[in-house]
Order: C-alpha cells, then structure tokens, then sequence
C-alpha cells in the first residue's frame, strides 16, 4: 500500500501503514534568499516534476521512494505557492519543498552486491600410505578375519585421496614348489581383488600380479615357512597414471 500525506495547519505528516505518523525536519534551502517571483518559478518547476513523477506508471510500481518523496515535494510546493501568491515567504515549506525534490531526484541506493559464498575449505592432505599389506596363515588363499579392516581403509583411502587404478600382488614363501606357489600367490590376490570390489573398488581399476616365492620380503632358504613372506600388496597409483 502507498503511504498517505496529510498537510494540516502547514504541518505535513508521513502516513505510513502502521498508522504512525513521522513529521518531516528539513534544513534551510538557499531558494529562501530568492526574490518572490523566482521563488515561485523555481518552486513550479519543482511542483510540476513531482506531479509528472507521481503519475509515472513506472514510479507507481517501483519498489524504492522515489513515488513517496515526489508526493511530499507537490504537497509542500503546492503549499510554498500559495503563499507566493501574496508575496509571502514560507520558510517551513519552501524547506521541505527542496529537501523533499533533491530526494525525488537522488539516485537510488546501488543493489546489495550478489552473494558470494566462501570457497570451501581445503580438504586436508591425504596421509595415508599407497602401499598396503594382507598377510596370510600357511597354505592358505583367503585373508584372515581382521584383513577386513585393512582392505575398508584401502577402499575409503583411495576415494578420499583420489587414488587411481590398484596394483595388486600376490607371493608366497618358500615351502612348496615354485608352480604351486605361483598359483597360490595367483589365487591370494585374486581374492583380495574380488573382497576389493565388494567394497566399490571397479574391478576395472585393478590389475592383479602373482609373483609367487620371487620377490620375499624376507629371504630365506628354500622350503622355509616365512610368514612376512606370504603376503598381497596392494599399490594405489595416481588417478591418470
């Protein structure tokens, strides 16, 4: 709803839709030092353009105060010449009369700038190791109940990191023969590769070795049963690579 103005007594009051009413305090205009009939001309200059401005559709609809500060400028100009009309000067409302124009005519308060969020925070560096190991009993393919945990933190590591493709190898000791523990090693990180993907690892994104009792972690003499050496590594690469 527009704001209402009521001038009683040369007193102008701002209605606003509360129902409260503000009076207005304006300073002293230069236009008070003028003579009567310029006086009057500049304040029917200011009359007019508030007029024209009240009945401009786009000012009606506008949202800013440019429709209520031309309504308080012809209210007070239209007062300021009536007094002119018997050569009288009326400080108060030749007063509003400019204070009220120069506001019709200031140019609206700059849009609030658009809001940007912050960046978000850096992610902290990624500390965990590339190179993981899954130990297994004697003779045996498949991981012990606790490499449960050991290949979670492999899957969760790699989506936090942002890891690539996975390397997965498999070895044996040295107590059986080479082809046996070729296909040991085979079926040992076979099976990681597969608890792997269980837990969202793309089989795609793993390549599975088997070096069987080639490459120890501890050399020993040949049939020895090493328990360090019978072992899946999994080596994460960069994301690319």
């Amino acid at each position: 709803m527009k704001n209402k103005l009521l001038a009683a007594g040369g007193i102008a009051l701002t209605m606003f839709s509360g129902g409260t009413a503000y009076a207005q305090a304006s300073p002293r205009s230069p236009l008070n030092d003028l003579g009567v009939s310029e006086l009057r001309s500049e304040l029917t200059s200011r009359y007019d353009a508030a007029v024209t401005m009240t009945q401009d559709s786009n000012v009606v609809r506008s949202t800013d105060s440019k429709f209520l500060w031309a309504s308080e400028t012809k209210v007070w100009c239209g007062i300021a010449i009536g007094y002119t009309k018997s050569s009288t000067k009326d400080e108060e409302s030749i007063n509003k009369c400019d204070a009220f124009y120069a506001r019709m005519n200031a140019a609206p308060p700059p849009a609030p700038a658009p809001y940007v969020p912050p960046p978000p925070a850096p992610q902290p560096a990624c500390t965990a190791s590339r190179t993981t190991e899954v130990f297994f009993d004697w003779n045996v393919d498949v991981p012990a109940g606790e490499a449960e945990t050991t290949l979670q933190a492999i899957a969760q590591n790699r989506a936090q990191c942002g890891w690539g493709p996975l390397t997965i190898t498999g070895h044996a000791d040295k107590s059986g023969s080479d082809a046996y523990n070729n296909a040991l090693s085979q079926r040992r990180a076979n099976n990681i590769a597969a608890a792997l993907e269980r837990l969202g690892v793309p089989r795609g994104d793993m390549t599975v070795v088997a070096k069987g009792e080639g490459q120890p972690k501890v050399d020993t003499a040949d049939g020895v049963r090493e328990p360090a050496n019978r072992r899946v590594e999994v080596l994460a690469q960069d994301r690319g690579n």
